[in-house]
């Protein structure tokens, strides 16, 4: 096979993807071929090595605090971290374990097949579920003050066949979870190191196990603020990398400029059948990537909204979080938690995403579906040390949100399982260990499924797009449980279950319909998805109200105030924390404010992009400045509050190492100890 040095790029940005081959211009036929950015040496050190500082770290700061703060290690504070964690750190740990794999992987697949859509439906679709979740929370300390996971609110109001049935479906929600964190970061750690997939998908959860046996809850919040830290800013260097800073991008005209280059329609250099980004966007506004009217943007944007309330509302982590928080900052948590994770897969997707089609990289469908957008475009702009940065911000996200899920695992195993059925007697020593022996069983059982749905050819993209529709259905159930007094059991489990198996019929029947076959590709397109989430979804609530209505519970949530704890903390909140006015105040704030950004994000700054159709350079620049600047201060409130807030407990732990360590020389002498309440 001849070749020739002779240039045949249609741009010159982009002349180093193209080749003369046998007297005919060709594109490079993907962007990763068959070798490795990073030998694998670089591979194993980031898994291994990250892992292994982080359960080593994380345990440590866990040792300090109960070593100069106070704190005890009951099974309590192993599974709730005492219902005392203030705003900043559980909007740090919301937006830890918010932040998957898919969210750096799979917003930047969607800016790459949309363009400016993608990124926008991709956090606008993912960041209402969190507002709205607030008051769910704040439910969650009026009616079940004492609760440990939202299985036991469903068993206190509606019985055993109801709980066994939600335990099925968060169960499900949690492994479809950990699925697409593994799928999407053992692909990309294979696909910048060459490190064997399988291999990957076992060493990966290694360090968020040792960390999360070691300190339980309160490790995980601990980790994840720290994850948080290093995700924000990568994202900040991505972010100012395209916009401000590279020599090959560097400003929003630079940018704007290549984007209407590459989907022109003069492009002759598109192959029929072609698997890369080439020419007009089908579906989009003049084919252009730089307009909101794309209908597959949309589309994907309603299947998002749909799926990630079933992830949100059913995935017991985030119950789990609204119960660690102290009352007074749960709601304010949420709310600041969704906002700054807003501009994770927004800033960084406009960013890598858009870049990936600015640079005109030669990156397959198959490639995108897989998440290699990201590390695609940071290999581009920055070499080696790009892919290092993206691989660094992946682990960070894949261990964060993996440490929830575990927690959230344990706690369903431990208080659903063992306490209700098996030893209901159980004393806070059992509930430790068993709680430890489920986050040990768990994190090996992720390595073994990501490990099947890899050898299934299973992909990051099917997945996440496939998940509204197993358990769409019981988020508006789950939601009834705490805001509606006359749902009843009988509705709840009717509606989970006839939702679940209408969504999937829904689903296979409408891909064989369009297609005429039934598999992994022709099941992952849009419109199978978009029919079989909307149908689990809406039939899943419109069951459960119907039977509410014609027999309503009338319930008073006495059984659910009555969920005891098994062993009492010493960091008793005071009283006020759980006064019905300041908690009715608290609902009554994160219904305006959540029901406030809701309609702005999802209904008023799309609808005031319509006009403009085509966004022309100064609309395009405004977006990019907004992507820009969203994220740079979301990053700065995220890194500084929880240091704010926990500046106490800082000193405390400083004085405490100062005097056992310099006491014996008179030094640190005359200070006290001080503990957080």
């Amino acid at each position: 096979m001849a070749s020739s040095p002779t240039t045949c790029s249609p741009f010159p940005f982009s002349e180093k993807y193209y080749h003369v081959v046998d007297g005919v211009c060709k594109k490079q036929a993907s962007f990763f071929g068959e070798d490795p950015v990073l030998n694998q040496a670089v591979g194993y050190a980031v898994i291994l090595g990250f892992g292994a500082f982080f359960a080593v770290f994380t345990s440590f700061l866990v040792w300090l605090e109960t070593r100069y703060v106070g704190s005890v290690h009951t099974s309590e504070w192993f599974n709730t971290a005492g219902r005392n964690v203030k705003t900043g750190l559980i909007a740090s740990v919301i937006v830890s374990q918010w932040t998957w794999a898919a969210t750096i992987l799979q917003s930047s697949n969607v800016a790459w097949q949309y363009g400016i859509s993608g990124p926008f439906w991709y956090a606008s679709g993912a960041t209402i579920q969190v507002l709205l979740f607030g008051v769910i929370a704040i439910e969650i300390k009026r009616k079940a003050p004492h609760a440990h996971t939202v299985c036991e609110i469903v068993k206190a109001r509606w019985g055993t066949h109801a709980h066994i049935v939600f335990l099925t479906f968060c169960f499900m929600t949690n492994v479809i979870v950990t699925a697409m964190l593994l799928l999407g970061g053992s692909a990309v750690v294979t696909a910048l190191t060459g490190v064997n997939i399988y291999a990957a998908s076992f060493l990966i959860p290694l360090g968020v196990i040792v960390y999360t046996l070691a300190g339980g809850l309160k490790a995980t919040f601990l980790a994840s603020y720290i994850h948080s830290v290093i995700v924000h800013v990568v994202l900040v260097i991505f972010v100012y990398l395209v916009y401000a800073s590279n020599s090959e991008l560097g400003s929003p005209t630079v940018v704007y400029n290549r984007l209407l280059q590459v989907a022109s329609k003069a492009r002759l250099d598109c192959p029929a059948g072609h698997s890369q980004s080439c020419g007009p966007v089908n579906g989009n506004h003049k084919g252009s990537y730089i307009t909101m009217l794309s209908s597959g943007g949309l589309v994907f944007g309603i299947i998002n909204i749909v799926g990630n309330f079933g992830t949100v509302f059913v995935d017991n982590g985030y119950w789990v979080s609204a119960i660690a928080a102290r009352p007074s900052s749960t709601h304010k948590g949420y709310l600041l938690g969704g906002l700054v994770w807003f501009a994770v897969p927004f800033s960084l997707a406009t960013s890598l995403g858009i870049g990936a089609l600015a640079l005109d990289l030669p990156i397959t469908a198959d490639e995108a579906a897989r998440g290699l957008v990201p590390p695609a475009t940071a290999i581009a702009l920055m070499g080696k040390a790009g892919s290092v940065l993206l691989l660094t911000m992946l682990f960070m996200a894949v261990t964060s949100a993996g440490s929830s899920e575990l927690i959230a695992v344990s706690s369903l195993c431990t208080y659903d399982i063992y306490r209700t059925y098996i030893n209901p007697a159980a004393t806070g020593k059992q509930i430790l260990k068993v709680s430890r022996a489920v986050i040990l069983g768990f994190g090996c059982f992720m390595g073994i499924l990501a490990v099947i749905l890899n050898k299934a050819t299973v992909s990051l993209g099917w997945m996440y797009l496939a998940m509204g529709v197993f358990i769409g259905s019981a988020v508006m159930p789950i939601a009834f449980m705490l805001l509606w007094r006359k749902a009843n059991a009988t509705g709840a489990i009717l509606g989970c279950i006839t939702g679940c198996v209408c969504g999937i019929v829904t689903w296979l029947t409408t891909t064989q319909v369009i297609y005429g076959r039934v598999n992994l590709d022709t099941t992952g397109r849009n419109a199978p998805m978009l029919a079989g989430n909307l149908v689990s979804i809406l039939i899943g609530g419109a069951v459960h109200a119907v039977c509410s209505f014609i027999s309503p519970q009338n319930y008073d949530w006495e059984s659910t105030k009555q969920i005891t704890v098994v062993d009492k903390d010493s960091s008793e909140l005071p009283e006020e924390e759980f006064k019905e006015e300041k908690l009715n105040a608290a609902k009554r704030w994160i219904i305006k404010w959540g029901l406030g950004f809701t309609l702005v994000i999802v209904v008023l700054w799309p609808a005031l992009t319509v006009p403009a159709g085509q966004f022309n350079l100064g609309y395009f620049t405004f977006w990019a400045v907004i992507a820009v600047a969203w994220g740079t201060v979301a990053s700065a409130v995220i890194i500084a509050l929880p240091l704010i807030e926990s500046r106490e407990t800082i000193i405390s732990v400083i004085v405490g190492m100062c005097k056992s360590t310099l006491g014996l020389f008179g030094l640190c002498k005359g200070e006290e100890d001080k503990t957080i309440t």
